[in-house]
Parts: structure tokens; sequence; C-alpha cells
């Protein structure tokens, strides 16, 4: 064990996907260690795309701010598409990466991905921008046809109107692609690819709308399909190495937190090893979640016992390699045991707070993570 801010990250630097889980949403230290792990490998090795757990077109508005310095570090953690990012310390995170690009070379420079569908207005308002200088004509048209698809009536959306958006917003995507020749000589390679993922998250949001039980499932599959394609567009610009932030259950290898095959299990599939894995747990937890009873985000705190704890001693934020730890025959006989470990998503009760199973998961730590970030006690995020 090593305190994070001390952890080479060696295990981690040649790797092409690297996963960072936060065991809750809601607490100031994931965040933190989010940032010390993304400032390290940024620094000392190679990283230059950080992808997060967040709207698609609201993470591109905020990589405006990380690379042209457009609005400020608040703005662009505002706009991500979730409270979970309305943080201060989401926007410390922001303005790092954006004064990292400001004194860096162009190849050099980081940018900012989601690859979450579940917004829609960033993503409509940037499609439309591109039509406008592609195919002028088809703004009207394709405005009116997602007229009602919103972030503000989102939860309240008549089934009729999103299954008809949904159908406009694919039928867009086959247009787009017929008159890729026309639009890439107007625009460029990268504006077309970025237009059409604008459109296909559009899409993607509204059949979510509408997919009953199968949300869940179909969100991790899509989320799983747009971390390899943010892959695939930057390593055709030569940054092959991507840094992929989220809940622990999105980025855990073994999908233990979720009966349908999760987005950490798919890329494990796609990546094999070349995808790493940092989790992160706690043993007493306050955080921010939506209250599920009145709607309302409220503190809520939890505490549970894991043996995992004697692995870091008395570290405030410990790091630890699986791996290496299980040199060790008492260590390796914990790691590849089940034990029950912090899962908390953005939603909660405070009846839950008395009930262990209803805010940690059963897994095999060896089986989910190659590395993990233990906090003892952490504290709420402090929203803006």
């Amino acid at each position: 064990m090593v305190p994070l801010d001390q952890a080479p990250l060696a295990d981690a630097a040649g790797k092409r996907v690297v996963g960072i889980g936060e065991a809750t949403h809601g607490n100031k230290e994931f965040v933190q260690a989010r940032t010390l792990i993304i400032q390290k490998l940024v620094r000392d090795h190679g990283f230059r795309t950080v992808a997060l757990e967040a709207d698609f077109g609201g993470a591109a508005t905020a990589n405006d701010y990380v690379m042209e310095g457009r609005g400020s570090a608040r703005d662009a953690a505002s706009v991500l598409g979730f409270d979970i990012y309305r943080t201060r310390e989401m926007s410390n995170l922001i303005e790092w990466i954006h004064d990292h690009n400001a004194a860096a070379d162009d190849a050099d420079k980081v940018r900012l991905y989601g690859f979450d569908m579940q917004r829609y207005d960033r993503n409509k308002e940037r499609l439309l921008r591109y039509l406008a200088t592609v195919d002028p004509a088809r703004v009207r048209p394709v405005e009116e046809s997602l007229a009602a698809l919103t972030d503000a009536t989102r939860s309240e959306q008549d089934k009729e109107k999103l299954a008809a958006a949904a159908t406009a917003a694919e039928r867009l995507v086959a247009q787009m692609k017929d008159n890729r020749e026309r639009y890439v000589s107007i625009g460029s390679e990268e504006s077309f690819a970025l237009a059409v993922h604008h459109a296909e998250t559009i899409q993607r949001g509204a059949q979510l709308q509408t997919s009953g039980n199968d949300y869940a499932s179909k969100r991790d599959a899509w989320m799983a399909e747009n971390v390899g394609w943010i892959a695939d567009m930057e390593a055709v610009q030569g940054r092959k190495k991507i840094i992929v932030g989220g809940h622990n259950g999105h980025i855990d290898k073994s999908g233990a937190a979720f009966a349908y095959e999760a987005m950490g299990r798919r890329l494990a599939k796609a990546y094999g090893e070349d995808y790493f894995t940092i989790g992160t747990d706690f043993g007493t937890s306050t955080f921010v979640s939506k209250d599920d009873d009145s709607g309302e985000r409220k503190q809520f705190t939890v505490s549970h016992t894991t043996p995992l704890a004697k692995l870091f001693g008395d570290e405030p934020m410990g790091y630890v390699n699986l791996a290496q730890a299980s040199t060790k025959p008492g260590n390796r006989r914990l790691l590849t045991s089940e034990v029950r470990m912090g899962n908390v998503g953005d939603g909660f009760r405070s009846v839950y707070s008395a009930l262990s199973w209803a805010y940690t998961v059963k897994m095999v730590p060896a089986e989910a993570y190659d590395a993990l970030v233990y906090v003892p006690k952490a504290s709420p995020v402090t929203p803006l």
C-alpha cells in the first residue's frame, strides 16, 4: 500500500483504457482521487483523453472550455448533464485540465468527452449548429422533428412523441451518413463524426426512455460502445490511451453490481489486459444523493466494515495494486474471496442506512479490479 498521491501508477501506464470508479457519486474524496490519478496519468504517462459518465453534448461544451477557454470551469461542471457533477471538486478537475492545456502544445492537450446518452439539449444544439453549416435546409425540419425531446421534460415525455422523435433521429443518422461525402467536403471528417454521434446520442436517449425494464442494460451496452467510439476517434489522431471515469458498477470488470452485462464487463472483453480498473471503497461515507422519497438532494451517512481495510493501514486515501498485494498468501485469499464493497448510485433513502445490503454489493475484488483506493472516512461533495 502507498498513499495515493505517491502512487507512481506505472501499473496502469501502458494500458489502452484505464477505468477509475467511485463507490458513491456524492463523495469529495472519490472525485479528488480521480483527479489525482488523472493528473499523474497525464503528466507522467502520456494519457490525453478523459471520458466521464456524463452527457456527450454537455461534455462537448465543457471541452470547449478546457481546449479553448470558452466559459468557466464552474459553467463546464454545470453543463455535464447530471447533478453529481455540479460540485466544486468537479470544477477543480476541469480547471486543472484547462490550465494544463493552456501551457501545453497542441499534441499534449487533454480532451474531455462524455459517454452517456440521457440528455438532449446540448446534443441538439450542436447538431443543429453543424447542419446550419453543411445543410441549412435541414435545420428547421430536424428541429421540429426533435422538438419533443428536452431535458426539462425528460421525466414526463409522452411515449408516442418519444417514439416518433426516436424514429426521426434514427432517420436523420441514416440521411447524414448517406450525405457523408458532401458534408465532409464542406466541413471535415472530425466534425462530421462528432455531429453523427450527437444525433445517435439523441436517438439512443429517446430509445432509452421507452425501453422499460431494459433501460439499465441498454444504457450500459451503449456506454461501452461510446467508450469504444471515443477511443477509436482519438486513436486516429494519435491519442491512443484513454481514462474512463464513472461509478464502480460501470467500471468493474466482473459486473457484480448488475444482473445484466455492464459496461466494465464489456470493456474487459473488448480490451482484455489492456483494460485496467481502479475501484474505490469506504469505511464510513457521508455523501450527497437524490432522496428517492422527496426528489431533493440530501446528505446521507452509511458505514460498513470491510476486511479490505487492513490492506491500507491508517492512510486517509491509500492505493493498492491487487496483483502485487496478492503475492502474500493471506492477501491472496482475501482478494480472491467474495466480500462486500460499498456501492451507492445517485438515488438513496434514509431507511437504507440501516440496511448494509442496500449500499454494498458482493464481489471478488481481484476479478473486479486491478487496483483499489480506500477512504476510511469519506465526506460529501461541495455543491456549486
